[in-house]
C-alpha cells in the first residue's frame, strides 16, 4: 500500500490575507488575466457558486515543455474563518501520475507584533504517486508559488 506524502511552500504577503483568500474564494477565474502565460481558461463545471463539492475545469501550461493540460479539480473544503481552500484533482492526465493530488492554500495573518513575522500564504500539496517512477509534484508547487506572488503583487498595487 502506498502512503501519502506532502510538500509545501510559504510565500510572504504584502497584501492582506483577507484580500488574498478572497481572490481564491471569489475571483479564481481572474488568473486567466493575471497569469495568461500559464492559464488559458478556468470555469466552474459543476455547481452554481464556488463552494465545497463543486468542480473547476482548468486549462493551463506549466512544467517541462510548457504543455497544455486540462484538469478538473474539486473543491473539497473551504473555511472562510481560517481562510483556507482544499482542491483535489479529479480528472485529467495528472491522475496517470498520481492516485491522489490535493492542494491546500491558506492565507495566514502573521500579526504585526512579531518581528519579521508578517502575513503569508502556505501551499501544501499532498500526493500519492501512481507508481514509483513518478517524481514529486514540484512543478505544481512552483506554479502555486508563482500564482501567490502574482496575486499578492496585484493587490499590493491596487
Amino acid at each position: 500500500m502506498s502512503k501519502s506524502d506532502s510538500i509545501w511552500a510559504k510565500v510572504d504577503l504584502k497584501s492582506s490575507p483577507e484580500k488574498f483568500y478572497g481572490f481564491f474564494r471569489n475571483h479564481l477565474g481572474d488568473l486567466v488575466n493575471l497569469i495568461p502565460e500559464n492559464y488559458k481558461s478556468i470555469q466552474l463545471v459543476e455547481g452554481q457558486h464556488f463552494s465545497g463539492g463543486n468542480v473547476v475545469l482548468f486549462k493551463f501550461r506549466f512544467g517541462v515543455g510548457h504543455q497544455l493540460r486540462t484538469e478538473k479539480w474539486a473543491i473539497r473544503a473551504l473555511d472562510d474563518v481560517k481562510k483556507y481552500i482544499i482542491y483535489e484533482a479529479v480528472e485529467g492526465d495528472v491522475l496517470k501520475e498520481f492516485k491522489v493530488l490535493r492542494a491546500k492554500v491558506e492565507a495566514v495573518n502573521g500579526g504585526s507584533s512579531k518581528v519579521g513575522r508578517g502575513n503569508f500564504t502556505k501551499w501544501t500539496v499532498e500526493f500519492e504517486k501512481a507508481n514509483q517512477n513518478v517524481g514529486s509534484p514540484q512543478n505544481y508547487l512552483e506554479l502555486f508559488v508563482k500564482i501567490s506572488k502574482g496575486v499578492d503583487a496585484y493587490f499590493s498595487k491596487n
